[in-house]
């Protein structure tokens, strides 16, 4: 969509986050299976950086792996999501997937091993959409998993039906010289190893309503620090001016490999939404979690743990596919508390102001 126009917004919020902030180790739920075999059975451990990067939202901190060391293996992650939380897309940020010849196999299971596997042979299908450079998808013939592969390297958001299973599996594995994209047949590139910044799993909202028309969109550069001479001359310096590319990173939804051709600043957005139904916003019962039920409270407010969490945000949630990047920041609440004021009988008004993270 052109210009960046305001819609119904959404939210994709990281589960995964969510639960360590709550007190679930990182380690032992969430991990990448250790290097072993060799061939189209093996699976590729950490070269650099640490298991822990890839879900520290943090998608400019990369982690390597040695798949130009066995281009026919695969790499395998699984993921624990302790319980029947509701789960409806993948983001997987900052990675190098068109340069290093891979594609990504996802895969659900109520039973662990499953996802441990290679290829997920055990698993059930996601049936993912594409909503950014997720181009070529589909469902393997026996529906045990399925398959995206982007288009170019950089960010790559897809959604799903609704799933409530326990274990997910991610993997990672080769294009070069594949019968099709859902074959298992492919390799990885021979000298580009594969890179990846971040991983999110978890549940979007879409607000259920338009903001007001009275939204305020910014463009912020907040890293500048000006100074005065004694003469009364202006001086500048700029710490940094916004995203950063490269040719082997970008930031969260840009597709530039040089900053020249990116826009600076920082995006912000300070929306009002008025008569919201009491039910959109606050959940059923305040005294336990359900993981069932949808409000702005559960979805958002209450899994990014205010201003702690960073998330996905869109102005609008029909914008998908090509130049879809456009309408998405990686961000977070530039507010500590979320005032909802009462206008009529269960109807509320909720302002939310959003900040672009690089």
């Amino acid at each position: 969509m052109a210009n960046q126009n305001i819609r119904k917004p959404r939210f994709y919020v990281d589960l995964l986050n969510h639960l360590m902030a709550r007190g679930i180790a990182q380690n032992g739920n969430f991990d990448v299976a250790d290097t072993g075999g060799s061939g189209v059975t093996a699976t590729r451990g950490i070269q650099t950086g640490v298991e822990a990067q890839l879900f520290d939202m943090r998608p400019s901190t990369l982690v390597s792996f040695d798949t130009a060391g066995d281009t026919d293996s695969q790499v395998v992650i699984t993921i624990d999501t302790q319980g029947a939380y509701a789960k409806t897309f993948i983001a997987i940020l900052n990675h190098n997937m068109k340069s290093a010849d891979a594609k990504v196999r996802i895969s659900r299971s109520g039973t662990k091993s499953h996802m441990q596997t290679v290829n997920f042979a055990d698993g059930d299908r996601m049936a993912p959409a594409e909503i950014v450079n997720a181009d070529d998808s589909g469902n393997t013939a026996d529906n045990s998993s399925s398959v995206v592969e982007p288009a170019t390297d950089g960010s790559t958001l897809f959604t799903f039906s609704e799933i409530t299973d326990r274990y997910i599996g991610i993997q990672f594995e080769g294009t070069n010289s594949q019968t099709s994209v859902l074959t298992t047949d492919g390799t990885f590139d021979g000298s580009t190893d594969l890179t990846i910044g971040c991983v999110l799993i978890g549940e979007y909202f879409d607000m259920p309503v338009s903001p007001d028309l009275a939204v305020t969109r910014s463009i912020i550069f907040d890293s500048t620090k000006q100074q005065k001479s004694l003469g009364g001359q202006t001086y500048s310096t700029m710490i940094n001016h916004g995203r950063n590319v490269s040719s082997t990173s970008k930031a969260p939804f840009s597709l530039p490999n040089v900053n020249r051709s990116v826009y600076g600043g920082r995006l912000a957005f300070d929306m009002n939404f008025s008569y919201l139904a009491s039910t959109d916003i606050m959940p059923d019962e305040y005294h336990t979690h359900d993981t069932t039920d949808d409000a702005v409270i559960e979805d958002v407010w209450n899994r990014t743990n205010g201003n702690h969490i960073p998330f996905i945000f869109s102005v609008d949630n029909t914008s998908t596919g090509d130049n879809a990047e456009s309408e998405h920041i990686f961000a977070r609440f530039d507010q500590n508390k979320i005032e909802m004021k009462q206008v009529a009988l269960d109807t509320f008004n909720v302002s939310l102001k959003i900040k672009e993270e690089f």
